[in-house]
């Protein structure tokens, strides 16, 4: 909403530099639910080669990237564009610099994942260069202000060995990206060494990093993590052992490392408790709701994962990778979304004229109400596309995929209400 709110206060100034301007995140978000869109009809479009387990086709590929390059990471890199600055107290990244990165970004990730979908090398070779370019430009950006600190908080240690783990997928990704054109360079298990970079590395350690301070702003308990450094190390230490173990040693550290984040995950859940995760107030709101049903499904991403290791069963990592990123990455989105969004716009176009008259809260400019559908369609619909695995169900995998597109589309109009307006006043 611009010009005059209903209380007759001007909105639309930037309150703050400690704060990216509203179009560098809603860019990126409203592009990474576009990707996620994308994945979940391309995931369709092969769901027969994913009831078969079969995950080396071009067509596969095309939905695994549209999800981890398109959609995810999309997402963090907004995420990490607003929350740098305003929780590590640093200038946020000018906005032409950020939005020149995206342009670079989505172009690299449109002409790469084109590539795999009509199996054409050349655009393969020109996407990947594209986004190879767009992360390095992201980790300048960013990196920067993160080492640069002179006193470092449980936010910095997570997004700096985040953006460090970036660059080492990029580089990994980038020697796939050559084997698969031109058949080299090979060494062993680079697809599993290149998962467990992106999975454990990148996408892990920034929602860890994040919800901790998110559960800390947002929560009921406002609580501050107690096991924060030990999941830091564990978490660190896991990636490393999976990456030697499949590179050099063996099996055995892979599956140290595989305890290793188990740990992690004991920890963590425990700090995420102990912020007020099962609270009675929690559960009345729909927000935080969608963050309980990311931990349960990344509970199910343990079971799996831990029953494809014992079971020596690989084909279990697929529906266990898609509890882990649309469920415990995705619902953490979905949950957060609705809390950042609303204080970006109330510290943008409220703050300074806070105490002269009568303004909307947070939950009057996303109303909790909105976030419902979202919640249920997407829970209800990963759950759905589980079970369709599980019993090699076409038309469960299809019912499941809708339900969770329904979820990721309604973030659309509610996230437009919530910053154009009108928003509402208390009485």
């Amino acid at each position: 909403m611009s010009g005059r709110s209903r209380s007759g206060l001007n909105v639309g100034r930037t309150y703050t530099d400690r704060s990216s301007r509203l179009a560098v995140p809603l860019t990126f978000w409203a592009a990474g639910v576009g990707g996620i869109t994308a994945g979940l009809w391309r995931l369709w479009a092969v769901r027969a080669l994913l009831t078969a387990g079969t995950i080396g086709s071009g067509r596969v590929l095309t939905a695994i990237h549209l999800f981890t390059l398109g959609g995810f990471s999309m997402l963090m890199m907004g995420a990490l564009y607003q929350l740098t600055p305003v929780l590590l107290n640093c200038p946020a990244v000018r906005p032409h610099t950020a939005l020149s990165q995206w342009a670079v970004y989505t172009l690299g990730v449109t002409l790469f994942v084109l590539g795999f979908n009509n199996d054409s090398k050349e655009l393969i070779t020109l996407g990947g260069i594209g986004v190879v370019a767009g992360i390095l430009f992201f980790v300048i950006n960013l990196a920067g202000r993160i080492y640069s600190r002179t006193t470092w908080n449980i936010t910095a240690w997570f997004f700096a060995t985040a953006l460090f783990y970036l660059t080492l997928t990029v580089v990994m990704g980038g020697l796939l990206g050559l084997r698969y054109v031109f058949g080299a360079p090979s060494f062993r298990n680079e697809p599993a060494i290149h998962v467990a970079l992106a999975a454990g590395g990148w996408f892990g350690l920034v929602v860890i990093g994040a919800s901790y301070r998110l559960w800390a702003m947002f929560g009921r308990k406002h609580r501050e993590p107690r096991w924060w450094l030990m999941v830091w190390v564990l978490a660190n230490g896991a990636v490393w052992c999976w990456v030697i173990g499949e590179l050099a040693v063996g099996g055995w550290l892979a599956a140290v490392g595989w305890v290793s984040q188990l740990a992690a995950f004991l920890l963590y859940a425990a700090d995420i408790l102990q912020s007020g995760l099962i609270d009675r107030r929690t559960r009345d709101d729909p927000a935080l709701r969608a963050l309980l049903a990311g931990m349960a499904f990344l509970l199910v991403w343990e079971v799996l994962g831990s029953w494809a290791l014992v079971g020596q069963d690989p084909r279990l990592w697929i529906p266990a990778l898609l509890s882990y990123g649309l469920g415990w990455i995705g619902f953490s989105f979905i949950g957060f979304v609705q809390k950042i969004v609303p204080f970006m716009v109330w510290l943008h176009r409220y703050a300074h004229v806070h105490g002269r008259g009568k303004m909307p809260r947070l939950d009057d400019i996303w109303r909790p109400g909105w976030g419902i559908v979202p919640l249920a369609s997407g829970a209800l619909g990963l759950g759905v596309v589980l079970v369709g695995w599980a019993l090699r169900s076409g038309i469960l995998l299809t019912v499941g995929l809708a339900l969770q597109a329904v979820a990721w589309l309604a973030l659309y109009p509610a996230g437009l209400r919530a910053v154009r307006g009108p928003h509402r006043i208390p009485s």
